[in-house]
């Protein structure tokens, strides 16, 4: 089975599933930062997020997009949202998947890194493996990132 992830362990995903096969929900289960995604800073990708203060909401729709929640400087809420179009991935469907009357404020095209994870189905495992049977290998990939704001 193989597995694509953003940033260091931000997203897993079986690829032998299909997006068809499970319905599109937002997971607030992401744990690391963008910083793991992008190699510079978000503010100079986007500068609508200068002085803007990152909330505790963060996570993913599906197993190719990742979402980050700031708190600008004028209290307006905003994400900011890296997606792999991997195969048939509609990273358009899944940025309207992050919250109801989800408005795309900028998107633009940029590399960031992304976790391939092989695993195998049938391994042994010694004392303190987080992910037995796995192989790691980070990549650059273009992905569309973004700002969205909710309505």
């Amino acid at each position: 089975m193989r597995r694509t992830a953003f940033g260091i362990g931000l997203l897993a995903a079986g690829l032998a599933a299909t997006a068809a096969e499970t319905p599109l929900v937002p997971q607030m289960n992401v744990t690391q930062g963008p910083e793991t995604v992008f190699a510079t800073s978000p503010t100079d990708i986007f500068p609508a997020l200068a002085g803007a203060r990152r909330t505790k909401e963060a996570g993913r729709v599906g197993n190719e997009m990742v979402f980050w929640g700031y708190e600008q400087k004028d209290g307006a809420r905003v994400f900011l949202f890296a997606c792999a179009a991997i195969g048939d991935v509609d990273c358009q469907q899944r940025v309207q998947v992050v919250c109801p009357n989800a408005k795309v404020l900028d998107m633009q095209m940029a590399s960031g890194n992304i976790l391939r994870r092989t695993c195998r189905r049938v391994t042994s495992t010694a004392p303190g493996e987080v992910r037995p049977g796995c192989d790691d290998r980070v990549e650059m990939t273009p992905l569309s990132i973004g700002l969205l704001s909710c309505g």
